[in-house]
């Protein structure tokens, strides 16, 4: 065994080694963790003093944050590699206990090791927390970057110049114009001079025979695209997942070709030398305008297919899908030629009157095409109140909310215009092609997979085979796999989605990463501060995490709960469990973005349970109601149930109450507390069989062995009437007027129960009449005393008061 001494120097040297404080790192190629702290915080006092600088544009500003990168990856390596070592020695020292004075003496092996183990913990220690101040310095620095760079782009979006009713505006462009047509003159001319003297003989040969191999190209797969974007014309009506499909290889086809043809004379352009840093802005404008106006034409005729209104995703007319279609490649046609006028712009040097010109009235023009263009675009028509046949649940209408935030967006640029915000009514107009392009490629991609994994997960597909060979699912667990998978997909687009939407207005994932952790987690950094943009922004994030939370909901009741054994009530409660889950999560989430901590939000549940306990302890005791309810389930939604002198069936279960539709139609709003509290009769609690008592009185005459045979046999030829139990006759009373008795059966459904009871009176009556059974009629009221009224006894009683 070793000695407690050596066993003391092993645990050192192995501690000094991992910490590379030890004579073992000197000899090592590899940086200690203290030396590579040291050269982190040495480079980040760099990136510091160039976030000192001022003028930084948001280029630069992009460029340093990429800068600090390394640096968190520094300080997480350092805590992750330090801190077992930490919590090692921590531990021992938690063994040894403090040190005692009086046991000084007594024990100096351990007093020597507690003091070796204090020391490696104050090494160790040290190195932690200044990997955490790293880190937390890194992440102040991310924070600042974000905040200048949201700074530089509100100055830019909101810069105000003269609005395009000034008139001084206009007699500046028309000053402006001359010198700028001279300017583009001079450009135009410049370049053809330097493409003349790089072209020579055979370098002109060559491009143009380039240019003309491009143009062949473009010609011949233009030709060849024609054909192969044909939709299969023989399918008279194609299904969701061949529409999906259909658009998103038409839209393929048709966008790539001249995105190919564009980079190939781009690059023919560059590799003859004929763009120079100079002209590189408005070759990449030019690209990006073709590369724009593509995806528009592919996505707009992959989703509305003009020509073949059957293959068209959406539920749209001819008229309206060629409105659409037209609507759509005018705005891209303007937000193009505006990138392309800004970049010439930038090209010749124009005035700011022209800059400001130009993007008004790029932007004016989308307003008011969207203005006449949606005159003629309707939404579907409304159902007939009045038509034959059962209600058709109608679809959700897309329409009006779109609509509706179309106006506010022409509102928004109109307004922006003419106050002289002409940059902001700029970047709405480009928003607009951006988020229809963003919102149409994710519908298509929903749709895609949501139909994708239905039908390969459908029977006799062979993916579904394959999976049902392979991990023994049943079909039902297929469906249940295929509306799972559907709806992870499904998120994880419209996440997607959101991020491209947002990238335009300044924020990164990592900024929506920090923020979701922020809400869930929290951190302080000096006092709370509330201000309207955070309670907006707060609100914001509590909307759209309780908008998610219905849509789970949604999806969890129309999609996956549907494929699964659950009865009714299991999958209310279920649904109704989330929607509580899924909002303390948006309260948390909205909390969080404002910087209030679940240790704040303690604080002031701690300061509410007062209040809770004088004038919300009946609403705390019905929610508190409501998920014993859920829970233990002795009542569950569609149970028929008798409360007091009502009964009905259970429709729902809130927060506070729960609705019971009786049988007259009207609804019973019953407290939670009182169904908990209170007696309530379940008639279909265990299960749905229900007992039936149907009394029978005869006369004295009928032979009770005849009328119980008569009552047995009508029973048994209800189809309805249980056979097992048996029905079976009780002899109930016998008096001077009538015979009682009372047939007793079972029905496998209670709800039926009623029009079963009728079935046999009326099955009853008719046997009776026919065996000759006469059915008493009910007891005539006993006849009251004869009254004998004697003449002359008033004159007898008035001679006897005489005498007397």
């Amino acid at each position: 065994m070793l000695t407690p001494s050596l066993s003391r120097a092993l645990r050192f040297l192995l501690l000094a080694a991992l910490l590379a404080s030890g004579p073992a790192w000197a000899q090592s190629a590899e940086p200690t963790p203290m030396q590579k702290l040291d050269a982190a915080r040495a480079e980040l006092g760099q990136i510091g003093i160039a976030l000192r600088r001022a003028g930084l544009s948001d280029a630069d500003l992009i460029a340093r944050r990429q800068d600090l990168e390394p640096l968190a990856a520094t300080a997480a390596e350092v805590i992750e590699r330090v801190s077992p070592t930490y919590d090692s020695v921590k531990a021992r020292l938690d063994q040894l206990g403090p040190v005692d004075e009086k046991d000084k003496d007594k024990s100096s092996a351990v007093e020597a090791d507690r003091a070796e183990q204090q020391r490696l913990f104050n090494e160790v220690d040290g190195v932690l927390k200044r990997a955490r101040a790293l880190s937390l310095e890194v992440e102040q620095a991310r924070a600042l970057i974000t905040s200048r760079r949201r700074a530089i782009f509100t100055g830019a979006l909101f810069q105000r110049s003269s609005s395009l009713l000034a008139p001084d505006l206009w007699i500046a462009v028309l000053g402006e114009i001359p010198r700028d047509v001279k300017a583009a003159g001079v450009v135009a001319s410049d370049w053809l001079s330097a493409a003349g003297s790089r072209l020579d003989r055979w370098r002109a040969v060559l491009f143009v025979a380039l240019l003309a191999a491009v143009a062949v190209f473009y010609g011949a797969a233009t030709v060849l695209a024609k054909r192969v974007l044909r939709r299969a014309p023989d399918v008279a009506e194609p299904t969701r997942l061949q529409k999906a499909v259909g658009a998103i290889w038409v839209g393929f086809v048709t966008a790539i070709v001249p995105i190919l043809a564009a980079l190939a004379v781009a690059e023919t352009l560059r590799s003859f030398d004929l763009v120079n840093a100079r002209l590189e802005p408005l070759l990449q404008a030019l690209v990006e305008t073709v590369r724009r106006v593509a995806l528009a034409a592919g996505l707009v005729r992959g989703l509305l297919a003009p020509l073949r209104p059957t293959w068209r995703l959406f539920d749209l007319g001819d008229e309206v899908a060629s409105r659409l279609a037209g609507l759509a490649m005018r705005l891209v046609s303007i937000v193009s030629l505006m990138k392309i006028v800004e970049a010439m712009n930038e090209l010749i040097g124009v005035a700011l009157s022209v800059s400001v010109a130009v993007r008004g009235v790029g932007a004016l023009s989308v307003a008011l095409l969207m203005i006449f263009s949606l005159k003629g675009i309707a939404g579907p028509p409304e159902a007939d109140d009045e038509c034959l046949g059962p209600r058709i649940e109608p679809a959700r209408d897309w329409y009006g909310p779109l609509r509706f935030l179309a106006w506010i967006a022409i509102t928004a640029i109109l307004g922006s215009v003419l106050i002289g915000y002409v940059a902001f009514s700029a970047f709405i107009a480009e928003q607009l092609v951006w988020v229809g392009f963003i919102g149409c490629l994710a519908y298509v991609l929903i749709v895609l997979v949501n139909e994708g994994f239905e039908v390969a997960l459908r029977p006799p597909a062979a993916v579904a085979h394959a999976v049902m060979s392979s991990l023994g699912l049943r079909r039902e667990a297929l469906q249940q796999l295929a509306a799972l998978l559907a709806g992870v997909t499904s998120v994880c687009v419209i996440a997607a989605a959101t991020l491209l939407t947002l990238a335009p207005w300044g924020i990164e994932s990592d900024d929506m990463l920090a923020n979701v952790r922020s809400a869930f987690f929290g951190f302080k950094i000096g006092d709370v501060t509330v201000s309207l943009s955070s309670l907006v922004l707060a609100l914001s994030f509590f909307a759209a995490a309780l908008f998610a939370t219905r849509t789970v909901q949604r999806w969890l009741e129309r999609k996956f709960l549907p494929h699964t054994h659950l009865d009714t009530g299991l999958r209310n409660s279920i649904r109704t469990s989330i929607g509580y889950v899924g909002f303390i999560v948006a309260a948390a989430v909205g909390f969080g973005s404002l910087g209030l901590s679940f240790e704040k939000l303690a604080i002031v549940a701690g300061a509410l349970s007062v209040g809770i306990g004088f004038g919300l302890q009946s609403i705390v005791n019905n929610f508190v109601s409501g998920l014993i309810l859920l829970w233990e389930r002795a009542i569950r939604v569609g149970d028929w149930v008798v409360v007091g002198d009502e009964q009905g069936y259970v429709r729902r279960i809130n927060v506070r109450s729960t609705e019971i539709e009786t049988f007259d139609r009207a609804t019973m709003i019953v407290p939670n507390s009182n169904l908990i509290t209170g007696v309530v009769k379940n008639w279909v609690s265990g299960d749905k069989v229900g007992r039936i008592r149907v009394p029978v009185a005869v006369n004295l005459v009928a032979d009770p062995e005849v009328v119980r045979e008569t009552l047995i046999q009508t029973a048994k030829a209800q189809d309805l009437v249980e056979k097992i139990p048996a029905p079976t006759v009780m002899f109930i009373s016998m008096s001077d007027a009538n015979l009682k008795f009372e047939l007793v059966c079972f029905v496998s459904d209670v709800e039926k129960s009623a029009r079963v009871k009728s079935d046999l009176y009326f099955a009853i009556h008719a046997r009776f009449k026919a065996e000759g059974i006469g059915i008493s009629p009910p007891a005539a009221p006993p006849a009251p005393p004869a009254v004998v009224n004697i003449s002359g006894l008033e004159k007898l009683g008035a001679l006897l008061d005489s005498k007397s």
